[in-house]
């Protein structure tokens, strides 16, 4: 058990698994494709714009009853994200998988490895758990009145239109394996995506953790070797500047990601209110509980987790005013570290074209949920 436990916390163990399953490999070599299985994810691909086509038909068919339309709408938006999410990985997965490599050190201390994966292997969990509530929950139930009553008469809370009768017993279990591969590919790309962005930001803070070693080490030899002290320093400011390039590297790979998962997150967070005011018969309140923990922790993964970068940085950036000895310094050296010092105290922000990821952004999207949960409550009482 303990031998499982440490291989789940392992390095990169749960993007890799979740990656895996959708036909990906996260450490491949340059020459070999990162998308080695294109069969499984294009079948994954294929039976969730399925799924999507069958909640906007029935979008359309009750588009004047707000509490169905809502429901409903909470699930396309999450297919929506989940394949465009992945359709952008696709596109930059050469890039992302190069930039992992450079972020890995051996060096680097081991407790930020192994506390990124225990959230990581946590965020699984909730996802795993939303996806089996989603489909076990209604299974069961069904196969009770099945029990009960003779007919099949299948339970579902997921608002589809579909162009086949699903009270055919061979068409109902057709029907549940196509939501076994809609349901995989929501919790492999929601996983998989959302947890690599999370283990790319403590990395990079575990560079950053780094740097003010190694500046620490530059102090205490700036007593005894003056000469040595330069080489150390100029050392510390190429490492920086190699933190600051895979910055760099990392913003611009994930700024489409973010810019989709910010702008629909809004109306996902609002679906899923509406949900708990307005409810509806059917309803499936297992998965409603895990969904909600899941959209919740994938805001904070976003939010929290660039404040957490902009914090280490500001951090280093601190102690390399604190920390050397200025007094003991030539004057030339001070003017030198001047420069290095400046740039240290610029603000890194992680962006999605539009808006910079942060606590204001996270309250901006709280705002803005509930402005939408609001009118469509009073379109509610208004109409209904």
């Amino acid at each position: 058990m303990s031998q499982l436990l440490e291989r789940c916390f392992s390095d990169l163990w749960t993007q890799r698994f979740t990656f895996e399953r959708m036909g990906f490999d996260l450490q491949c070599k340059a020459p070999r494709r990162v998308l080695y299985g294109p069969v499984r994810y294009i079948i994954m691909a294929l039976a969730t714009s399925f799924e999507l086509c069958a909640v906007i038909a029935f979008m359309c068919v009750h588009r004047n009853h707000i509490v169905l339309f809502s429901e409903a709408l909470m699930h396309g938006i999450q297919m929506i994200s989940s394949l465009l999410k992945m359709f952008i990985f696709v596109r930059k997965a050469r890039v992302v998988v190069d930039l992992i490599a450079d972020v890995q050190d051996p060096e680097l201390e081991v407790q930020w490895k192994r506390r990124g994966q225990q959230l990581s292997a946590i965020y699984f969990l909730m996802c795993a758990l939303t996806s089996i509530s989603f489909l076990l929950m209604p299974v069961v139930l069904t196969l009770l009145r099945y029990l009960a009553n003779g007919e099949l008469e299948p339970f579902s809370a997921f608002r589809v239109v579909l162009p086949y009768d699903v009270t055919q017993p061979h068409i109902y279990v057709l029907d549940c394996l196509i939501m076994c591969f809609v349901l995989t590919f929501f919790c492999c790309s929601t996983t998989g995506v959302d947890t690599l962005y999370g283990w790319f930001i403590f990395g990079l803070s575990a560079h950053f953790r780094a740097l003010g070693l190694c500046l620490e080490r530059a102090v205490i030899i700036s007593s005894d070797c003056p000469e040595r002290f330069e080489l150390e320093m100029s050392r510390v400011f190429r490492q920086h500047c190699g933190v600051l390039s895979l910055v760099q590297r990392f913003d611009e790979a994930f700024r489409e990601i973010v810019l989709v998962e910010v702008l629909l997150i809004c109306l996902l967070y609002c679906s899923v209110i509406c949900q708990y005011i307005m409810p509806q018969t059917n309803q499936n309140y297992a998965f409603l509980a895990f969904f909600s923990m899941v959209v919740t922790t994938q805001l904070c993964i976003y939010g929290f987790g660039a404040e957490q970068l902009r914090q280490e940085a500001r951090l280093f950036s601190l102690q390399l005013y604190e920390k050397l000895p200025w007094q003991s310094l030539l004057p030339g050296m001070r003017r030198l570290l001047l420069f290095p010092m400046l740039r240290s105290q610029k603000e890194i922000s992680l962006s999605g074209y539009f808006f910079s990821l942060g606590r204001p952004l996270m309250v901006w999207i709280f705002r803005t949920a509930g402005s939408f949960t609001t009118l469509l409550s009073a379109l509610r009482d208004k109409y209904e």
